[in-house]
């Protein structure tokens, strides 16, 4: 395995997303994983030769994060579709996706299939099965083509089944409906192609044939027909576009994650020289060139605040709502982790180690980085978090996590000394790899302790905290520095911090299990089993109901905005 593949591989994230195994920049495998640490890990150990010959092969693994397993099926999909990799001959055994069949007969019939068929025409692919039924009997009743699998057309007559007596089939076996039938394969085609505006037409203008012809009974029919129509295209979710931009100097990527369904598709990254007026302007100019002559147009446009844009070519320009900031965070990470590539391509070693530097005058360039973070619940169960960063990626076999065992209750200054005094005392104790740059997830409050800490140790180490609501940058001199979002030195900061968060969180939210059983939830005064029961109806699971906010949670059957805040503080420590 290539040297930058296993370090890849070695660092990657163990969240859902989709990985693309490349050779000289053309990708060669496409995959998806729930948890993208622990499938490509799977890779260092090939059980077979094809397996083994694309590893072999592949000189460099691109990660595209989602946030669920279900989005990274879809979005894994589409870039199959789109590259058609070589080692991708076909979906893995167990495909879930289906896809609709319009046959080429004189008399077509839709059917369900598992894999695209050679003659007629094939729609999808489609994920969720109960929607794709919904859909079926939808456009049935619309559009009244046939589903069976007689040889059509017949010399011999026989008698409507079912489906014709209740209304999702004209019955070409049976009657002489060439004009009726081919008028409603036309608007199934119309249907399954997305073209909303052709089938309300067809379903008008067929309304006022019958009756101008005083059929009022079959305009009747189609009258209905409209309005089930245009009801169900009016509550439809469709595709949006959601635009972020990662830049540093004269550099920009800008990333187009498509939503669908609030799940994204597909993924696109654009390698652009930046705009003198910045991230707004650099995403203002390129997405008037883009949209110019692109008539596959999204329903909306999601962009950052300050992109100064009202439409793009006829399309709504509005900004992420609360419930779409998760998404816009995994963008963002994913277009300056593109950036950063780019930059260390160009300048052969990491700008923002450089940035670092230069911004906390440091006497050398950081290369290993260390990052503490505290988690608890009202004092229960109060662990912490040590991460590592060399060259400015994730060096996970360096991680370490720590129990508070010095005092009891509610104490972060005194918890963050604890856990600095006992890494430093250690390090001293039994060698090791001295960090050149610690930083505290946090406030000054926090930062004194830590520097205490190391003080008493007798370990003098450069250290900073970074505190999250305003992104601000604490120095052991009490200064307070505030770096512009898209600076390097701040995006690099900014993972470490995070990563710290989620270490501490992952092995915080394991201890509480451990001592309070399989559910939290029965440990949250006010939630008995029909509350516990409703939250986990409608939203899943625990990971779910942690990432809904307040009003969500407040706005289920028997909850309150108390109540919901409770939740969410026993769940998260946030309110």
């Amino acid at each position: 395995m290539d040297g930058r593949v296993k370090e890849t591989v070695l660092n990657a994230p163990d969240s859902p997303g989709v990985y693309v195994f490349k050779r000289k920049g053309k990708p060669i495998y496409v995959g998806k994983a729930k948890d993208l640490s622990r499938r490509l890990r799977a890779y260092l150990r090939p059980d077979n030769d094809r397996i083994a010959s694309m590893v072999r092969e592949a000189d460099e693994i691109e990660i595209i994060p989602t946030t669920t397993e279900e989005g990274a099926l879809v979005l894994e999909a589409n870039l199959i579709r789109r590259y058609r990799p070589r080692y991708n001959v076909r979906l893995k055994d167990g495909n879930p996706f289906l896809y609709i069949h319009l046959t080429d007969e004189e008399f077509p019939r839709i059917t369900v299939v598992r894999t695209p068929q050679g003659s007629g025409e094939n729609y999808g692919p489609f994920l969720r099965r109960k929607a794709l039924r919904e859909f079926m009997r939808f456009a049935r009743r619309l559009f009244p083509v046939r589903n069976c699998s007689l040889k059509l057309p017949s010399r011999k007559r026989i008698p409507p089944c079912v489906e014709y007596h209740i209304g999702r089939c004209l019955a070409p076996c049976a009657y002489e409906v060439g004009k009726e039938y081919r008028t409603a394969v036309e608007g199934l085609r119309k249907l399954l192609r997305g073209d909303s505006e052709g089938v309300r037409r067809l379903l008008y203008e067929r309304m006022m044939e019958e009756a101008e012809r005083y059929n009022y009974e079959a305009a009747a029919v189609w009258r209905d027909r409209l309005r089930a129509f245009q009801e169900v295209v009016g509550r439809r979710r469709e595709r949006k576009h959601l635009w972020v931009v990662g830049s540093h100097g004269n550099d920009a990527v800008v990333v187009l994650y498509v939503l669908h369904g609030g799940e994204v598709v597909d993924v696109f990254a654009f390698h652009v020289s930046s705009s003198i007026e910045g991230d707004a302007g650099t995403l203002r100019e390129f997405l008037t060139v883009y949209y110019a002559n692109n008539t596959d147009l999204p329903v909306e446009i999601i962009t950052r605040p300050g992109t100064d844009l009202k439409a793009v070519a006829g399309v709504r320009v509005r900004e992420p709502t609360p419930e779409e900031e998760e998404i816009v965070k995994v963008a963002s990470d994913y277009a300056y982790s593109k950036l950063d590539s780019i930059l260390m391509a160009k300048e052969r070693t990491n700008p923002a180690l450089s940035s670092l530097k230069k911004v906390l005058r440091l006497p050398e360039v950081p290369v290993r980085i260390e990052g503490y973070d505290i988690s608890h619940t009202f004092g229960e169960s109060r662990v912490a978090s040590m991460v590592v960063f060399k060259d400015g990626k994730p060096f996970k076999s360096g991680y370490r996590r720590f129990r508070i065992k010095s005092f009891e209750g509610i104490d972060d200054y005194a918890a963050m000394y604890e856990v600095v005094s006992r890494r430093f005392r250690r390090l001293k104790e039994e060698g090791g790899e001295v960090p050149d740059l610690v930083l505290i997830d946090g406030g000054l409050g926090q930062l004194r302790a830590a520097l205490k800490a190391m003080e008493d140790t007798g370990v003098k180490v450069p250290a900073v905290a970074l505190a999250k609501r305003y992104e601000t940058l604490y120095l052991p001199s009490g200064e307070v520095v505030q770096l512009p979002m898209n600076d390097p030195a701040l995006r690099l900061l900014m993972r470490v911090r995070d990563e710290a968060h989620r270490f501490a969180l992952k092995y915080h939210r394991t201890l509480r299990s451990k001592k309070y059983g399989k559910s939290v939830l029965d440990r949250i005064p006010g939630i008995g089993k029909k509350k516990k029961k409703i939250l986990l109806s409608h939203f899943g699971s625990l990971e779910r109901i942690r990432m809904a906010s307040v009003q969500e949670i407040a706005s289920l059957p028997t909850f309150n905005i108390v109540l919901a805040r409770r939740v969410k503080e026993y769940l998260t420590g946030e309110s």
